[in-house]
Formats: structure tokens, C-alpha cells, sequence
């Protein structure tokens, strides 16, 4: 992918995972948010990357692959953003309809018990009726 493209890239799949994780309730605003926010590409030469055997130009076909991760996701709540997130993954990266099954997201949800923010566990730092509220309002 060209360097050029990967700007634009990021700034819409930050927009896109704000839409989707912003809670007007929350202590967390719309800006605090977007600056939480990690874009990474981690591009694959074509000898690197192998689905059967095969590369994805020797399968022609796109292979896609977005992780995310945040405290306490939902099922429902990752149904959403899969259903948010992969036709706009579709469309930044050029997947064909028929592509589609070629976009894949990882989930990586967690307890706040199992991450730190500046030295301290995310559990300290959200009181608890914040963390129950989040867990009522993704179900």
C-alpha cells in the first residue's frame, strides 16, 4: 500500500471506531477518545503471508485483518462493530463483494483488571459503576 494511502486510511477508521465506541454517558469524551485510538498497519511482503499454502495473489483474493481491543466488549456489541466496520473495511482497501469473506476482525475484548494506563490498572482508574454501566450499555 502506498504511504499516501495510509493517512486517509487512519483517519477513517479513527472516525469510524469513535462512532462506535463513544458513549455520551461515559466520562470519556468524543476527543479523548480519537486520542486513545491505534491505527497500525503491519503490511505483509508477498512471501510472508500464506492462506493454504498460498499467497493472497496467487489465491486472487484480498486478505484483511483488523484487531481490536478494549475492556469488557459485548457480544452484541462486537456483532455491531463487525457489521460497522467490515464494509467500510471493504471500501478503504478496494474488497470486491464477492471479497468480502477475505475481511476478518479479531476481537480482543479484556477485563479492566488486565490493562494499565499510565502505571495504573484500568479498574482503578474507572470506578466501578462507570464499568457496570459500560457493561449494561453494550449488551
Amino acid at each position: 500500500m502506498p504511504d499516501n494511502r495510509r493517512r486517509p486510511i487512519a483517519e477513517q477508521l479513527t472516525a469510524a471506531v469513535n462512532d462506535l465506541f463513544f458513549d455520551p454517558r461515559a466520562r470519556v469524551t468524543r476527543e479523548e477518545l480519537r486520542e486513545r485510538t491505534t491505527v497500525h498497519f503491519a503490511a505483509y511482503r508477498e512471501n510472508e503471508l500464506f492462506i493454504g499454502a498460498r499467497t493472497p495473489v496467487e489465491r486472487n483474493a484480498v486478505d484483511v485483518t483488523v484487531e481490536i481491543s478494549d475492556w469488557s466488549m459485548s457480544v452484541k456489541q462486537q456483532r455491531r462493530i463487525a457489521q460497522d466496520l467490515t464494509p467500510l473495511l471493504a471500501r478503504l482497501f478496494d474488497v470486491p463483494p464477492a471479497g468480502l469473506d477475505g475481511i476478518n476482525i479479531r476481537f480482543h475484548p479484556y477485563p479492566p483488571t488486565d490493562f494499565a494506563v499510565g502505571g495504573r490498572l484500568l479498574s482503578d482508574i474507572v470506578p466501578l459503576v462507570g464499568r457496570i454501566m459500560k457493561r449494561l450499555a453494550s449488551r
